[in-house]
């Protein structure tokens, strides 16, 4: 209740102005804040300014109320006249407005201890010369002490000028009226005890005053410190906070359970959010919003659980978007004096690129091994391939040198003729290397010529046919399209395949559509697909090379087909023996170079022939396939497109 009487009081118009001015009578609040800018000395200059103007200002006060009260004493009839020394105290009021107004100037600044000793000298020294001159010398023990002790209390600052202006009134009374020849000192009890009193006065306020001031120093120091920290901390905070800003590194603080306390722009801007704020607020769960796999999140806090920190940690986050980024974390622990765990903290990478180079990094490793691989094995094939036919021809022309005299001619022309085989063999070799070179440098000549199929098929069939003699039965068969589509679509999803790269809306279309071109009004199927453009060098390796595969990898007597069908401005050409079977499991591997089934690794060859074939199939944007069973035999089916000039060719190529 007391105390909120005493806040109405305080809220009151003159009370609250009298407060103001007493609290700016103490400069030290107001003046805290810039303490780095001033010395102790002009700190204390202040203080002294301030407190001087306020005791200026109560001893004129004082000294006033005591005059009109004279004044008003004299004129009830109290006093019979006015008493002498009223004309001292008059000097003082003008002494004390007089150091009030030279206090406001600039010249009062510069010397506020002679203004401190005026003020002294004012109330106490002004009626002492009064008694001196009227030769009632009296002293005033009194009006010392409450002079000394107001200086100790209202100005508590330079001590040594209290110890002036202590000396200057107790020698004025005890040397000068002395030498004067007043007697000042008389041997009484009472006289004496006013005289220990005074002592015991001065040495009180002198002691308070330096206790004070030493306290005023330590405090001004104290505070200067308190704002210098203050000052490098905001620095170091500016600083730091320039480089968080600005960082372009994630900078983060965590909670254990997964919520973002803090982050930089840099943080937000790698997991895709407009803000920090809107990063912390929309974050809730680091481990599923954040990580792919809530493993690695495991893995974190176990890491950071055992050792404290981690570095160079490395896993799959998701942006704010849905897309994945890799991201490195370096991470410590933060834990209170108790040592619980309160927060992660650290920074973050995006590595996505790093990581995307480092797999293409890879990649370029794996092709280099593989081509490496590839080297030695081809140094390996082509030393095995050509060491054979070279050792044969070798013995042959060395049998040749030595015994041809003892031989008859049919005799020698064997030799001749295995010479001749050996030598065709190893530049058909050499032919199928050039051939590989030429595709992997993208040299090989595609020229497109008219062509008639149906007579270029008879004739490659009999070429093979007089080479082979009548070893093997080799049969040309011109296919219509419908029995070729009735057959292939019976089997299973791998030939479908073929169906719809040559008709793709087989299943939405009459039969009628693939039955061969129809032989009507004057046009025939010869006259159709007569001429058609096509590369014949190129076909001619593709369809020899299938040939004779066929022809090597059969039984003697066995049974080997070319068939040739048109559909939709497509040739189907396929070759079909009766021989020993590919593995299904190896069929895939088939048109890599250098690569041989493993039931054909006793059986000559380099396994470059299904490569180049593969190779010239594409340069005709065709398509190959294979259907074999072990043992049954095997057909390979090559679908041409018809009329393909060089520059559909070169304009398809350009777009893909």
């Amino acid at each position: 209740m007391l105390n909120g009487w005493l806040k109405k009081l305080q809220r009151l118009s003159f009370i609250e102005k009298i407060l103001s001015y007493l609290d700016s009578a103490n400069p030290t609040a107001e003046n805290s804040t810039d303490l780095t800018d001033i010395s102790y000395p002009q700190w204390q200059n202040r203080f002294l300014i301030a407190r001087l103007n306020l005791a200026l200002w109560l001893a004129f006060l004082f000294f006033l109320s005591k005059s009109i009260l004279s004044l008003i004493f004299f004129m009830l009839g109290k006093y019979p006249s006015l008493e002498e020394w009223e004309i001292a105290r008059i000097l003082v009021h003008l002494t004390l407005l007089g150091c009030i107004l030279i206090l406001r100037s600039s010249w009062g600044d510069r010397h506020l201890g002679l203004i401190f000793l005026c003020f002294s000298w004012s109330v106490t020294m002004i009626e002492q010369i009064s008694d001196t001159v009227t030769g009632n010398v009296n002293p005033e023990f009194f009006a010392w002490m409450l002079t000394f002790f107001s200086q100790a209390t209202l100005i508590p600052v330079r001590w040594f000028l209290h110890l002036i202006s202590q000396a200057t009134v107790l020698g004025y009374y005890f040397g000068v009226n002395q030498i004067l020849g007043f007697d000042v000192a008389p041997l009484d009890g009472n006289f004496m005890k006013m005289c220990l009193g005074i002592f015991w006065v001065c040495l009180i306020c002198d002691i308070s005053v330096y206790l004070y001031e030493s306290l005023q120093k330590t405090e001004f120091n104290t505070k200067l410190q308190l704002e210098t920290t203050y000052q490098k901390l905001h620095s170091t905070e500016v600083k730091y906070r320039i480089i968080f800003d600005n960082s372009v590194e994630g900078i983060f603080q965590s909670t254990p359970d997964g919520h973002y306390l803090y982050g930089n722009p840099a943080l937000a801007e790698i997991f895709g959010y407009d803000s920090p704020e809107e990063m912390t607020a929309k974050v809730t769960d680091i481990g599923k919003q954040i990580y792919v796999n809530p493993n690695c999140r495991d893995e974190f806090i176990d890491l950071i659980s055992r050792d404290g920190s981690v570095f160079k940690f490395e896993y799959q986050a998701y942006r704010a978007d849905g897309s994945v980024i890799w991201v490195s974390e370096n991470a410590r622990s933060v834990r209170d004096p108790k040592g619980n765990l309160i927060a992660y903290e650290g920074d973050l990478e995006d590595i996505t690129e790093r990581k995307w180079a480092e797999t293409e990094i890879k990649k370029a490793q794996e092709i280099e091994k593989e081509l490496s691989q590839l080297k030695s094995q081809f140094i390996s094939m082509t030393s095995h391939v050509f060491r054979t036919p070279l050792t044969t021809i070798l013995a042959s022309a060395e049998a040749l040198e030595y015994y041809s005299h003892k031989w008859d001619e049919e005799k020698k022309l064997t030799y001749l003729r295995r010479i001749q085989d050996k030598a065709q063999h190893m530049t058909g070799l050499l032919n199928d290397m050039l051939v590989i070179g030429k595709k992997e440098s993208g040299n090989v000549d595609f020229n497109p010529a008219p062509l008639n199929l149906e007579n270029f098929c008879r004739g490659l069939i009999e070429d093979i046919k007089l080479t082979l003699g009548s070893q093997y039965s080799l049969d040309f068969v011109l296919q219509e399209a419908k029995q070729l589509i009735t057959k292939i679509s019976d089997k299973d999803g791998v030939n479908l395949s073929i169906l719809k790269i040559i008709q793709p809306d087989l299943n939405e279309q009459d039969d009628s559509v693939y039955n061969a071109p129809p032989e009507s009004e004057n046009e025939s199927r010869e006259q159709i697909f007569e001429f058609v453009l096509i590369d014949e060098k190129l076909l001619r390796y593709i369809l020899f090379n299938l040939l004779w595969n066929a022809v090597k990898y059969s039984p003697q007597g066995g049974h080997i087909l070319l068939k040739l069908s048109y559909l939709n401005n497509y040739a189907i050409f396929q070759v079909q023996d009766e021989g020993m079977g590919i593995p299904a499991a190896e069929q895939k591997y088939l048109f890599e170079s250098f690569y041989r089934a493993q039931n054909a690794i006793n059986i000559s060859g380099t396994g470059l022939g299904l490569t180049i074939v593969k190779n010239f199939v594409d340069l005709h944007r065709g398509q190959i396939f294979v259907e074999s069973e072990v043992g049954v035999g095997t057909t390979f089916t090559v679908i041409l497109p018809l009329n393909l000039t060089k520059e559909n060719i070169d304009e398809k190529n350009s777009s893909d």
